[in-house]
């Protein structure tokens, strides 16, 4: 599987919005990912759901690899079966981009995708994912940080515990 990581739209106002509960938690993993060296795509579908209320900083955009949404994109997303995740509260129309998203992660082989969203984004990728249809993990910011996800053995770094429990960043 390729390394990297895609964003999803939560993560990016997440990131970028410091109100947000999962605030620190989002400048850890953003911090991990750049000191790592792990590619952060981002998707054109994130760029233009995030636009509506704000632009991208430059500095952050020069850290990431824009992915485009395209023809092949689109077959992926088509044949994903969204009609297994669509709650019936919601219209088929709210899935739309989420499907897009995280077929473009399947496509390009994302190892990772990272989200705010444990409602729906987190759980689309899960059931997913169970289903064999996509192979890439879904870290969600509720959670907390974890080096855990990026360790071939799943190993946990007692240190973050730490550092979380004292406010540091590590």
């Amino acid at each position: 599987m390729a390394a990297g990581v895609l964003l999803d739209t939560s993560f990016l106002i997440t990131l970028a919005d410091k109100n947000r509960a999962n605030h620190e938690t989002a400048r850890r993993y953003w911090k991990h990912f750049l000191e790592n060296q792990i590619p952060i795509y981002l998707s054109t579908v994130v760029v233009s759901e995030f636009y509506i209320k704000q632009e991208i900083p430059p500095d952050m955009l020069r850290c990431c690899v824009v992915l485009p949404f395209n023809w092949d994109d689109a077959l992926r997303a088509a044949k994903l079966d969204w009609k297994r995740v669509q709650p019936t509260s919601v219209k088929r129309d709210a899935l739309k981009d989420d499907i897009k998203i995280i077929a473009q992660a399947a496509r390009i082989d994302a190892e990772f995708v990272i989200t705010d969203d444990t409602e729906s984004f987190h759980r689309f990728c899960k059931t997913f994912k169970d289903a064999g249809e996509v192979q890439f993990k879904a870290i969600k910011l509720d959670d907390g940080f974890d080096r855990a996800f990026f360790d071939a053995n799943g190993q946990r770094d007692f240190t973050d515990d730490l550092n979380a429990g004292s406010g540091e960043q590590s």
